[in-house]
């Protein structure tokens, strides 16, 4: 083998710095939040670590079982036998990936503290919970994009807050509210209560983790995303779809 081919072959970004104008170092220079270690936290780490995000924190209060692994790529038997903590393991097991810092953050999102948020460039949203989801928007309004996504068997969804644009807390309603840290399926659907659970498909996850990166992608190189809009993906007729959110006067978060 050439010496010059060899010398490319062993760069492991080479192939994605062919890319018209991509910026390694902007790239390795963020410091990416990843909020849930679940199916799409899963998704979204290995996605950052196999670009080379620099650091990447990892926030879940979770542990592991044996339902999660059909879609936490990250996470094998041994892990749910052992009730390891979700963020604990994924940062363990993602590291192995590439060079990039992980760090994992054992706790509730609600709790880590204000000074937490100021560390971090960009912001990833893999949570559960429409209270959860709303605590992260508030905390990154004005400070750092903010992609967040979710699942629910066949249907996914993405959004992206930055630059001033509508937030996730714009599209609440009086109803939302009231139901604020019920368990809700990551599309929106209201679940039992008692028993929470979610339909959950790899595929999707995979789907919506992808678009929830290439959006960080584009705006790292200053190209449009859909800051202010609403992604949906409906896995059964193929179709995704992008509404426009509009920014509402009224909402708490932001002037």
């Amino acid at each position: 083998m050439p010496a010059a081919i060899k010398k490319v072959d062993e760069d492991r970004f080479d192939r994605q710095k062919r890319v018209d104008g991509w910026d390694q170092a902007a790239v390795g220079g963020t410091r990416a939040l990843v909020a849930g270690a679940g199916a799409l936290g899963n998704e979204v780490v290995k996605l950052l670590v196999q670009l080379g995000v620099g650091e990447i924190a990892v926030v879940d209060y979770d542990r592991i079982v044996a339902a999660n692994l059909n879609r936490c790529v990250f996470f094998n038997d041994g892990h749910a036998k052992g009730g390891e903590y979700k963020a604990e393991a994924l940062a363990r097991e993602a590291a192995k990936l590439g060079p990039s810092k992980i760090i994992p953050v054992v706790g509730k999102l609600e709790d880590v503290g204000e000074g937490f948020f100021n560390a971090f460039t960009h912001a990833f949203g893999c949570l559960d919970n429409l209270g959860a989801r709303l605590s992260l928007n508030a905390h990154c309004y004005g400070k750092m994009p903010l992609f967040d996504g979710g699942t629910a068997g066949f249907f996914g969804k993405a959004q992206v807050v930055a630059g001033g644009s509508s937030c996730i807390e714009c599209g609440m309603s009086r109803q939302d509210y009231k139901l604020l840290w019920k368990k809700y399926s990551c599309v929106g659907e209201l679940l039992d209560f008692l028993d929470p659970k979610m339909p959950a498909l790899p595929t999707t996850t995979s789907l919506v983790a992808a678009v929830q990166v290439n959006e960080f992608i584009k705006l790292v190189h200053g190209r449009e995303g859909l800051a202010g809009k609403y992604w949906s993906f409906n896995g059964l007729d193929g179709i995704s779809r992008v509404f426009r959110v509009p920014k509402r006067k009224s909402c708490p978060v932001h002037p």
